[in-house]
C-alpha cells in the first residue's frame, strides 16, 4: 500500500518528513502499511484543530485520509502527524471507541515524538 501527499504545503520539507514520519510509525505498528495513506494539507483554522483522521472503506480495502492544518512548524506538525497515524492503526485494529481513541492517541504522540525527534535528529 501507499503514502500520498496533497494540499497546500507551505513547507516543502515538511513533505519530506512525512515519508519519514510514515515509515517510523509503520515500522512500530506495521499494520499501518496495509491501506493507503493521504496526507492532506488545508486549512483547518475555522475546525479548531491540527488535524482529522477519515476513512475511506470499501469491502476489505481500506484508505485512510489525513487533513493537517498547512501553518503548522515541524514541533507541531510531527506529533499531529503521528497522531492521526495513531489513528489509522487503532482502526486497523479495531478500536473504534473515540474516547479511547483520543486517551491513546494522545500518550502516543507524545512519547513517539520524542523518540521520533531523538532517532532522525529533526
Amino acid at each position: 500500500m501507499s503514502l500520498l501527499t496533497s494540499g497546500t504545503w507551505k513547507s516543502t520539507t515538511q513533505r519530506g518528513l512525512t515519508g519519514k514520519v510514515y515509515e517510523f510509525m509503520c515500522d512500530k505498528f506495521p499494520q499501518i502499511r496495509g491501506s493507503d495513506v493521504e496526507v492532506n494539507r488545508v486549512d483547518l483554522s475555522e475546525d479548531g484543530v491540527f488535524g482529522w483522521c477519515q476513512l475511506e472503506e470499501e469491502l476489505m480495502y481500506k484508505e485512510f485520509f489525513i487533513e493537517i492544518h498547512d501553518v503548522l512548524l515541524d514541533k507541531d506538525y510531527i506529533p499531529t502527524l503521528i497522531h492521526e497515524l495513531i489513528h489509522v492503526k487503532q482502526t486497523m485494529d479495531g478500536l473504534l471507541d473515540h474516547d479511547r481513541r483520543e486517551e491513546e492517541a494522545n500518550v502516543w504522540e507524545k512519547v513517539l515524538s520524542n523518540e521520533f525527534l531523538c532517532a532522525s535528529n529533526v
